[in-house]
């Protein structure tokens, strides 16, 4: 083998960055001493090219693929994933959402404010998302511009993070210090850079003038911004019908008050109308696609095809702590299931797609993660496959990443079942706290528990960073 290259050999998922999946049942990506990728293929078409000798290649621990990343993710709601919505009651005021926020939600959000506390959160933030294969995304953290700078200072550079706006609608100890709002973006910019996301709550939270001054602050530093946008029905008519009928829609508030002009990551868009649509397709903006969340809190279901049709950049993200886990293969799986019944583009070549290459592009490391091809980062995550190496990509993926099969698809496809009729209900109609929910839920946490822990190795740029301790690759 040629002096300086290094490889592994197995089973390799490599997503392509214009559409599907190339797979090769026994492949071998080979780097260099910079970390490199230098080659990727079939193993006997690169070991021939490049005189690779098979007894000097390790094998792998499982599938090859291309690291996971979130572009929406909550860490202060790590300690509480799963329990996001615990002793809410049944149906509250304001719905699920709201109700969420002020009972678990903020109260973990102030907890950050203590140095020490925050420091612990992030660091088992990191580790938690590093075993599920995940290695950067974008994050929101607090109000607390102490805390998000923990968050950058302790979090690799592949992470994103955003310092809160808030300033009503939630506890006193949670808003934001406008009077220093300016001198803290400066002070976190000059540092870090485009890794600080200004970050607008929600336009419950914000108020206008609050909102267009961290759009200003991010166009001054050229920063991006990120929010959230038509989660829930009751959240989208308190904003349109009560705090801001003028705007014209939702999404008409952060489009009139500049947001939308700040390459925004839009997280949920479930409840956006044609109008809506219009206008983030005419923007930089790009969605974060949550399906677990969106599942469990009885929101409802993005319209898949309206968003692709029309455009819009989107991933799949996690959006702990409504999720119960930060495993991106749990939200694969229920992205299969919410849009079995409504969208055939919801392939799991599509799936892999959304968690590697989407969230790369829109998080500008496209040209380094997301897919395997030369030059790139010798980057990559091996995930525990049990059985005969599969065949063929959608194996792969579907039976070998998910545990899922053909026949568990066409059940939801069909509406088959207690769980896909209480999906059908959600897409068509949302759910508030009942038998569907429960039903819902219980399938969701089921699958979360059953997809954990199947990362075996996660390599950045050479060196393996989880688990740790582990020999170089």
């Amino acid at each position: 083998m040629i002096a300086g290259l290094h490889a592994i050999r197995g089973p390799l998922l490599n997503p392509s960055p214009t559409a599907g999946v190339d797979y090769f049942p026994d492949g071998v990506l080979v780097g260099d001493d910079r970390g490199r990728i230098v080659a990727v293929g079939a193993w006997d078409e690169v070991a021939a090219r490049l005189n690779l000798d098979a007894a000097a290649v390790p094998r792998s621990r499982g599938l090859i693929l291309p690291p996971l990343l979130d572009a929406h993710i909550h860490i202060p709601q790590h300690p509480i994933r799963g329990r996001f919505a615990e002793n809410i009651g049944a149906d509250p005021p304001g719905g699920r959402l709201l109700a969420s926020l002020e009972q678990n939600v903020f109260p973990a959000e102030g907890r950050c404010e203590g140095p020490a506390h925050a420091r612990h959160v992030v660091a088992d933030f990191a580790t938690d998302t590093l075993a599920n294969g995940v290695i950067g995304g974008a994050a929101y953290m607090t109000v607390h511009p102490r805390a998000t700078r923990i968050a950058l200072e302790q979090l690799p550079e592949s992470w994103s993070v955003g310092l809160v706006l808030m300033n009503g609608r939630c506890p006193a100890y949670l808003r934001t210090n406008e009077p220093s709002l300016a001198d803290d973006i400066t002070a976190l910019a000059h540092d870090f850079g485009r890794r600080l996301i200004v970050t607008d709550r929600f336009a419950v939270s914000v108020d206008a003038p609050l909102r267009k001054q961290g759009v200003a602050l991010a166009r001054q530093h050229g920063l991006r911004m990120q929010t959230h946008l038509d989660e829930q029905r009751a959240e989208k008519a308190l904003i349109e019908e009560v705090l801001y009928p003028e705007a014209g829609s939702y999404t008409g508030v952060y489009a009139r008050d500049g947001l939308l002009d700040c390459e925004p990551i839009l997280a949920h868009c479930i409840h956006v109308r044609p109008e809506e649509v219009d206008l983030i397709a005419g923007s930089a903006s790009s969605i974060a696609h949550c399906p677990v969340s969106n599942t469990l809190l009885g929101s409802g279901v993005m319209p898949l095809d309206t968003i692709r049709s029309a455009g819009i950049p989107h991933a799949l993200c996690t959006d702990v702590g409504a999720s119960p886990t930060t495993s991106l293969f749990c939200e694969m799986a229920q992205f299969l299931k919410v849009h079995a019944a409504a969208s055939s583009s919801a392939t799991p070549e599509e799936a892999l797609r959304l968690v590697t290459v989407a969230p790369a592009r829109m998080l500008g490391v496209g040209d380094r993660l997301g897919t395997f091809a030369a030059g790139m980062e010798w980057s990559f995550i091996e995930v525990a496959c049990d059985g005969p190496v599969p065949a063929t990509a959608r194996e792969a993926i579907l039976g070998g990443l998910l545990g899922m099969s053909e026949a568990d698809l066409d059940s939801w496809r069909s509406g088959d079942g207690p769980a896909a009729a209480a999906m059908r209900r959600l897409r068509d109609e949302g759910l508030d706290w009942g038998h569907d929910l429960a039903v819902l839920d219980a399938d969701v946490r089921a699958t979360a528990a059953r997809l954990e822990g199947r990362v075996r190795r996660v390599t950045r740029a050479g060196k393996v960073v989880w688990p740790p301790g582990s020999p170089v690759a």
